[in-house]
């Protein structure tokens, strides 16, 4: 699975990049929602964080859900309020808490992928 990781902060960049990559994902690495999208790269799951310099994780999230065919996407946050998560439910995507463990993130994923295949095959009827 080749996956994109969207945070600002580069260790906890790093940090997920090594966690998911030792899961056996292909992992692309970005500091900014920008950057994301300029790149253009196909993945199957971004996991973005909610608070970014210029676009957020919200953004990003609801640029994705609305492309055709939608990119799923995994917000993670270290503010666990309940604004960030009715935000969050507003973009239909999961969120994941800081600090988490992997099988909370992978959980995630799996959710959100199932999401937008659900999706995908409702845009090809």
């Amino acid at each position: 699975m080749m996956l994109a990781i969207v945070d600002d902060d580069e260790d906890v960049r790093r940090a997920l990049g090594r966690l998911l990559g030792s899961m056996g994902n292909k992992i692309a690495l970005f500091e900014s929602a920008e950057d994301f999208e300029a790149a253009a790269v196909l993945v199957d799951c971004v996991v973005a964080d909610v608070r970014l310099p210029g676009m957020s994780g919200l953004e990003l999230s609801d640029r994705l859900r609305k492309r055709r065919p939608p990119t799923p996407v995994v917000l993670i946050t270290g503010d666990g309020d309940r604004l960030t998560h009715e935000l969050a439910r507003a973009v239909d995507a999961p969120l994941v808490t800081k600090p988490f463990d992997c099988a909370d993130l992978a959980a995630a994923i799996r959710q959100a992928i199932s999401k937008m295949d659900s999706l995908r095959e409702r845009y090809a009827r």
